[in-house]
């Protein structure tokens, strides 16, 4: 009886051994990845100093700045050696100093932070004075720029003018002709403010562009009630200061049926005829 033969199944070693070289072959790279316990240690020792460092910095900076600011405020550079006055044309600026409390004596910074006391005190003293914002100039210079209030008008004060500002105030300094702004109204006649005040009231309800074309306002008149108007064009306007703000509007109209030189009585209703020699002369008409 012959023997079977036995087959023999062939076994590739590399492809048995290949799952377990490769699981040694990963676990060699992980440990050949892992960083080294005295490298981490340098690089947390690095940023440790330079973290140090950084704040050392700045301590000293900060210090060497405060110590800088201390020294000049100690010092006279930190005394206030001149006071300059800016934008208040008509203000006297030596008074306006001596009524602001500063003394050379003084720091400059005490007045940096105190504007609005500046403003407080000297407006007290000068209504033309809205606000008042300090700078320095040249470490120990002071300038004060002044912001005024402005001007609507002036108000005829014995052979001078002051200033109707725009908070209803009068302005405190007494101007000449010459200093005044002549392309603005002149109030005359007003010896009462409750009168300047009723009349002001009335004049700032008017548009723009009627405002800018009355020359002057006269309180001058025979009744409390009634206001006079010389326009730059030559021609009056009589009113009453309750029902002249409504009736204005016809002003353009009438002006150019009535011509130049005419006076225009808005008082009862509205008519108008030409103004005689001696009206010319009273409300200053060539």
């Amino acid at each position: 009886m012959a023997k079977e033969k036995k087959t023999v199944t062939k076994i590739d070693p590399r492809k048995e051994l290949s799952p377990y070289l490769n699981h040694i072959s990963d676990r060699q790279k992980k440990k050949s990845k892992k960083p080294k316990l005295s490298t981490s240690l340098s690089k947390l020792r690095y940023e440790r100093r330079k973290s140090l460092s950084i704040n050392l910095g700045i301590i000293l900076g900060v210090s060497f700045i405060a110590i800088l600011c201390l020294g000049y405020y100690v010092s006279p550079l930190a005394n206030i050696s001149v006071v300059q006055v800016l934008g208040a044309e008509d203000l006297p600026s030596k008074q306006l100093v001596q009524n602001s409390g500063i003394n050379a004596s003084d720091k400059v910074v005490t007045y940096t932070s105190h504007k609005q006391k500046l403003t407080k005190r000297l407006s007290g003293k000068y209504p033309e004075i809205k606000q008042i914002s300090v700078s320095v100039k040249n470490l120990n210079q002071l300038v004060l720029n002044v912001k005024e209030y402005e001007a609507i008008g002036f108000i005829k004060d014995g052979d001078r003018y002051r200033k109707i500002l725009s908070n209803g105030k009068i302005g405190s300094q007494s101007l000449a002709w010459s200093e005044i702004n002549q392309d603005k109204p002149i109030f005359i006649g007003y010896s009462h403010k409750v009168s300047l005040k009723d009349d002001l009231k009335l004049f700032n309800s008017f548009p723009d562009e009627f405002r800018n074309q009355v020359k002057l306002l006269s309180a001058s008149t025979k009744r409390r009630t009634q206001i006079i108007l010389v326009m730059k064009d030559g021609n009056v306007i009589i009113g009453n200061i309750d029902t002249l703000g409504n009736k204005i509007q016809y002003y353009d109209i009438i002006k150019k049926k009535a011509g130049k030189n005419s006076l225009i009585d808005f008082e009862i209703g509205a008519f108008s005829r030409p103004l005689n020699s001696h009206e010319k002369k009273a409300f200053g008409i060539s």
